[in-house]
């Protein structure tokens, strides 16, 4: 079954937040699915304390546990596994990096943010040399404005072109829902229009984001066949 990892040597990328986007997404549309709270943070772990009917589907690693070992065990038996790794260049990385079907690396559209995704793409790198295969990856803009391009995001944008490093069409923009999530311990589909402004074009915007992983993960698994 597909693994995901999100993948960011920065804290504050947006991996805990598109991690719980894509997951309570998949859950909702009747995948099961599995997020490895892999992150020492424990966000989301501590977003599933709260009522969310979704609360089971994050799940955190045993203290000595060999994280290969887990991410082979929970993708026998769920569709989707999600993992959210520390924002480090760690051996836990490189281990998620191993196993994973699709690598996203969520970035915001920030000069700063750029230069230390390149970490994340560098590392991505030395796992496909080292095992030999190729890891379906893309970068995800995280925080964008749905209505105006900066300048510095048309830059940046431009920049990930000319790199010829894959980017995902869909952007997660800058919504209140995604960050009420949190607030409430809730998915967005949980939340409410009277609370929450712009709810239904940021569960549009999810739903984009999910089927276009989803088309990813498909387009991947026919290239791997037909080669």
């Amino acid at each position: 079954m597909p693994v995901v990892v999100a993948a960011n040597t920065k804290g504050g990328s947006g991996k805990s937040t598109s991690s719980l986007i894509l997951g309570t997404t998949l859950a909702k549309m009747g995948a099961s699915v599995r997020i490895l709270d892999a992150d020492p943070q424990r966000t989301l772990l501590s977003w599933a304390s709260g009522k969310s009917k979704y609360s089971d589907i994050v799940i955190s690693p045993k203290p000595g546990l060999d994280l290969s070992d887990l991410i082979d065990e929970i993708s026998s038996q769920f569709q989707f596994v999600i993992i959210d790794v520390q924002g480090s260049a760690n051996q836990e990385l490189a281990a998620a990096m191993s196993r994973a079907d699709l690598v996203t690396i969520p970035m915001r559209a920030k000069t700063a943010d750029a230069e230390v995704a390149a970490n994340a793409i560098g590392l991505l790198n030395s796992q496909q040399k080292l095992f030999r295969r190729a890891i379906p990856h893309g970068v995800v803009f995280i925080a964008t404005n749905p209505v105006i391009t900066t300048k510095e995001e048309k830059h940046i944008r431009e920049s990930v072109k000319q790199l010829k490093i894959p980017c995902f069409q869909t952007s997660l923009h800058e919504r209140t829902a995604y960050s009420h999530m949190f607030r409430f311990k809730v998915a967005i589909d949980e939340l409410s229009s009277r609370e929450t402004n712009g709810l239904e074009a940021a569960l549009e915007n999810a739903d984009n984001y999910a089927n276009e992983v989803i088309a990813t993960l498909r387009q991947a698994r026919e290239e791997g066949s037909a080669a």
